[in-house]
């Protein structure tokens, strides 16, 4: 009997410690890994002087356009991105076109003696959404009018996540596409829903030269690292193709947009900004999201936060396997938007973490 205690008290204590070590592995893990920041930016630590907060440390732009480079080698991810486009919105880039347009209004150039001028690109603007009916009610009415005045042709699509698996952003992006690329529009707007457009001097045109981040980090009132294209980004029909879309692997909150940053600079392409002709800083847009109400979703679970810093290769808009369960027209104060329930699907071989562990196991 005695050998049995000191045999149980030995087990215990061999537990205990085995328990501690794995914690204090974990905590060690959850710190700042450096040996995958070369390949996925991410944001920089507050107390960092941060170049690219242009209220506290102003720094020139170069005001030209920047055409699209011969693909080849990727640039390395140290060179910054920024390039000014210019919003001019001339009448030799305009072309009058009759009311059987797809978009969901008539845009008037409010420059023209009231003679209603179309453009000849129709934009698809991709909401990725999940439970934010409230921020919904903003947004439908605001982007309404905020591109009316801009004289663009859009068809707001919001791609509802309708089935039971952890929030996936940039699949519900690749679904939007695929949506909006089938009706005719050709070019889309990466664009969150709590993410509402203020300054009117913010180019929503066709992205003619690469990539146009609205939401450029100089602009947006959270997320300042220089190869943020999160937010609101404008990408055309073949570039989102040669892009290949978003990665499927990413269930939960974060990190998509900088996989997308490294699919962007590997297709050759150069991210376009504005510069500095926009000056109202991080007032630009109105960021609406209620942290305390809607808890982000930063679980990483089993492989995922190694897989998360990796570049993938594997996923993307050729792959992408849903079923749209059903499709609506919501109007919301006399403005249209198309609401697609989505049902992704999982294959847990290669995402475990697409659901959280029931309690059971």
């Amino acid at each position: 009997m005695l050998q049995l205690f000191f045999g149980y008290i030995s087990l215990m204590l061999f537990g205990t410690i085995w328990l501690c070590t794995k914690y204090l592995s974990d905590l060690a893990d959850c710190k700042r890994d450096v040996s995958f920041i070369p390949e996925i930016p991410h944001q920089v630590d507050k107390a960092t002087i941060d170049p690219w907060n242009v209220n506290d440390h102003p720094i020139p732009y170069v005001h030209s356009y920047s055409s699209k480079k011969k693909r080849g080698e990727p640039e390395p991810l140290e060179t910054p991105v920024a390039v000014a486009l210019s919003n001019d919105i001339s009448k030799s880039n305009l072309a009058q076109t009759d009311t059987k347009h797809t978009g969901e209004i008539l845009p008037v150039d409010v420059n023209s003696d009231d003679q209603i001028i179309y453009s000849p690109h129709h934009l698809a603007i991709v909401v990725p959404f999940r439970d934010r009916f409230e921020e919904l009610q903003d947004f439908v009415p605001h982007m309404h009018r905020y591109l009316k005045e801009k004289g663009i042709s859009f068809t707001i699509y919001v791609v509802n996540q309708a089935d039971s698996h952890r929030f996936n952003r940039a699949s519900l992006i690749n679904v939007g596409f695929l949506v909006a690329r089938n009706e005719s529009h050709d070019y889309i707007a990466m664009h969150d829903v709590d993410l509402l457009p203020l300054n009117k001097d913010l180019s929503y045109d066709y992205p003619e030269n690469g990539p146009f981040h609205v939401a450029a980090p100089h602009l947006h009132p959270k997320y300042h690292y220089k190869n943020f294209v999160g937010g609101i980004l404008l990408l055309s029909v073949e570039q989102f193709e040669q892009v290949n879309g978003l990665s499927n692997k990413f269930w939960g909150w974060g990190r998509e947009d900088d996989e997308l940053f490294l699919r962007i600079v590997e297709a050759g392409y150069v991210v376009q900004r504005h510069g500095m002709e926009i000056a109202t800083g991080y007032n630009t847009f109105k960021h609406e999201h209620d942290a305390a109400k809607r808890p982000r979703d930063y679980k990483r679970l089993f492989g995922q936060k190694k897989a998360s810093f990796k570049r993938d290769r594997e996923t993307g808009l050729h792959d992408v396997s849903y079923t749209i369960l059903a499709r609506h027209k919501l109007v919301i104060d006399d403005f249209p938007c198309t609401i697609l329930n989505v049902h992704l699907s999982c294959d847990k071989m290669v995402t475990p973490w697409c659901d959280f562990p029931s309690k059971k196991h």
